[in-house]
């Protein structure tokens, strides 16, 4: 028998704000909130995984000393070995995302490059670029980008499944944009590590990064507790559904980005509005000239549905975005640039080493 207030059907919904606070990395203040056994809310909690719900932090770039920028390029079609090049850009020029777009052949990219070396990132795109492993090269500084909340109200925990009725999908235009966060880059290399552990496992304990990076567990501690949370490195956590592993091995999950280009800012807000609210959105973002992007992952038996409520809503106003299907089988995320970084020197990156690094994947690999 479950305990009173033990509610399955919401559960997701329940431990929401813990997991927005603090990654809900405390279960027994939420067993003892929610009158949920600790034993039950510690089993849910690593059953989140096998129905494809991760808890992922948000990193504050900005805090870490580091530019986000999004860039889209055609890799050369003789070329295949693309973990080696991307592998050689994680490590050596701070890539953490790549997804190639079906029929249009682009990638899509995302890098946090060190504040003050934006050139070094344009250099070695350059270089790739003459050498005719990259061409189409567009360069976007990111000025926010927000990853969304999981929407549980549509959400069946028990039975691992969506309930979504488009007809009742509301946004609202008049909410106030993400703004870029700002604040002093105030952090060591002990922070990184520990950020690289929370991106990795968000509930990885103190002892076991403490093993990794060679310090005491009291250590750690201090560094997660006055320096990731609260100079806000880490500003908060985010529940998000990106499908379980065998969806992904049956084809059952469609990733599709969205691409807004010249809109005024009131039709960007309506297109904000729309896509927020379909809760299949895990983020979205703007670039500095303008361009607004929106990334979903959409179960296959909800893409009709969710292609034609976002169609509608859009031609009501007149946006029409550029859809780039996203190819399942070559898309990746990297976790923050840990290796660029020193702990005596701070952030390195110059072009020419970071060129010979990814050549050198590349002869490695291929």
């Amino acid at each position: 028998m479950r305990p009173a207030g033990d509610d399955v059907k919401t559960f997701l919904a329940r431990i929401a704000p813990y997991v927005e606070r603090d990654g809900a990395r405390n279960l027994n203040e939420i067993s003892r909130d929610l009158s949920i056994p600790y034993q039950t809310l510690r089993s849910r909690m690593q059953g989140l995984g096998a129905t494809g719900i991760g808890i992922y932090p948000m990193v504050n770039p900005d805090r870490l000393g580091l530019k986000r920028y999004r860039v889209g390029f055609k890799v050369s079609s003789d070329f295949t070995s693309f973990k080696s090049i991307f592998g050689g850009l994680h490590q050596s020029a701070g890539l953490i995302y790549y997804a190639r777009s079906f029929f249009s052949q682009r990638f899509d990219t995302e890098f946090l490059v060190p504040r003050g070396k934006e050139s070094e990132l344009r250099k070695l795109l350059r270089a790739l670029e003459e050498m005719k492993f990259l061409s189409e090269i567009k360069i976007r500084e990111l000025v926010w980008k927000d990853i969304l909340m999981m929407q549980t109200r549509y959400y069946d925990y028990e039975n691992a499944s969506w309930d979504v009725d488009f007809s009742t999908l509301r946004g609202n235009p008049s909410i106030a944009l993400p703004e870029k966060a700002k604040g002093d880059a105030r952090f060591d290399h002990t922070d990184l590590a520990i950020i690289k552990s929370l991106q990795l496992n968000y509930f990885t304990k103190h002892v076991d990064i403490a093993k990794e990076v060679q310090l005491t567990p009291e250590c750690i501690a201090y560094h997660l507790n006055k320096h990731v949370f609260d100079l806000k490195q880490v500003s908060g956590f985010r529940m998000r559904w990106t499908g379980p592993t065998e969806a992904w091995s049956k084809h059952s999950i469609s990733p599709i980005t969205l691409f807004f280009e010249d809109l005024s800012e009131e039709k960007k807000r309506h297109a904000v509005s729309i896509l927020t609210s379909v809760p299949f959105t895990w983020n979205h973002m703007q670039a500095r000239d303008g361009t607004y992007f929106a990334e979903l992952i959409i179960p296959t038996t909800f893409i009709s549905e969710t292609m034609k409520h976002i169609s509608e809503k859009l031609r009501e106003l007149d946006i029409a975005p550029l859809v780039e299907l996203v190819d399942w089988s070559c898309v990746s995320s990297y976790t923050i640039p840990y290796m660029m970084h020193d702990s005596e020197r701070g952030w390195k990156f110059k072009a020419e080493e970071s060129l010979g690094y990814v050549l050198e994947m590349i002869r490695t690999y291929s």
